[in-house]
């Protein structure tokens, strides 16, 4: 399978093989493992132990790529990191991310990059997210809603005017709640548009608990960790609501399915009949 994209390379892709948009960091069990245990509230909060994991599958990578070939144009210079803590290759995504003008990646690119992705390094403690400063996508969770949905800040960000001042403006209090709702719309979306269900429930049931994050950090707990109960029940709600609509359809395509099959299996048995009256 190919990666086919305008101004892209164009890479033999073949799963966890090489791709030119993604790197992995190669496996050291000790650092993991610390990662694995040092996210457990994360996983406790979120209902799910494959959030930050530090082991990103071939299927979750996969989902990932047909995601960068569903937005060839806009995905086609962004970096994505699995499990991965390069400090150089940051800072030179970094000088070289044209994107977003060199005040905005001096005076806060910099040390954003700095302080999260080199000195509090995600391959540690975790923490999947996008850096519009070097256009990279940081993954640490084995989950491919959440892939897509950082995929899906990328792609939000591509298409903004002034992408460091988008980027700036993140620091202004509920523009970040705005910014993940468009990353979640666009993921689950996609997962419609696609035709992919597995990955659309988990999105509801994932999603929504991790949005409800960002809303309680507006407010001190333990009342902040309502709007994450609100999100796990919002979200089941909505992956329920949409396996019956999905059953009911299914449901109508078999009848009429059925109906078809007998309408042509008479028509043929007429044409079969010999000339003559019909009995």
């Amino acid at each position: 399978m190919t990666l086919l994209t305008t101004g892209c390379a164009t890479v033999p892709y073949v799963g966890q093989g090489p791709h030119p948009q993604i790197e992995r960091g190669q496996p050291f069990f000790p650092v993991d493992a610390i990662g694995n245990i040092l996210s457990l509230p994360s996983k406790l909060l979120l209902l799910n132990w494959r959030v930050d994991n530090h082991a990103i599958s071939e299927e979750t990578e996969r989902v990932l790529v047909e995601y960068l070939k569903y937005r060839p144009e806009d995905l086609c210079d962004v970096k994505i990191r699995m499990n991965q803590w390069a400090p150089f290759g940051e800072f030179k995504h970094l000088w070289a991310n044209k994107k977003v003008a060199w005040p905005y990646r001096l005076l806060i690119g910099f040390p954003v990059t700095l302080v999260f992705d080199v000195l509090l390094p995600g391959r540690l403690l975790g923490g999947d997210h996008y850096n519009p400063y070097t256009d990279t996508i940081h993954l640490y969770s084995d989950l491919p809603p959440v892939s897509v949905h950082e995929a899906g800040h990328a792609f939000d960000f591509s298409n903004q005017r002034y992408p460091g001042t988008y980027a700036v403006l993140r620091f202004v209090p509920l523009v970040d709640l705005y910014q993940e709702y468009k990353a979640t719309d666009e993921a689950i979306a996609y997962f419609i548009h696609v035709g992919d269900r597995p990955n659309e429930m988990g999105s509801y049931k994932i999603l929504h608990p991790a949005f409800g994050t960002y809303v309680g950090r507006y407010f001190t707990r333990p009342y902040g960790l309502i709007f994450v109960a609100i999100g796990h029940l919002h979200g089941r709600k909505l992956a329920s609501d949409q396996q019956e609509v999905y059953r009911r359809l299914d449901a109508m395509k078999e009848a009429g399915l059925k109906d078809t099959q007998v309408t042509d299996t008479g028509s043929a048995e007429r044409s079969a009949r010999p000339p003559g009256p019909t009995p």
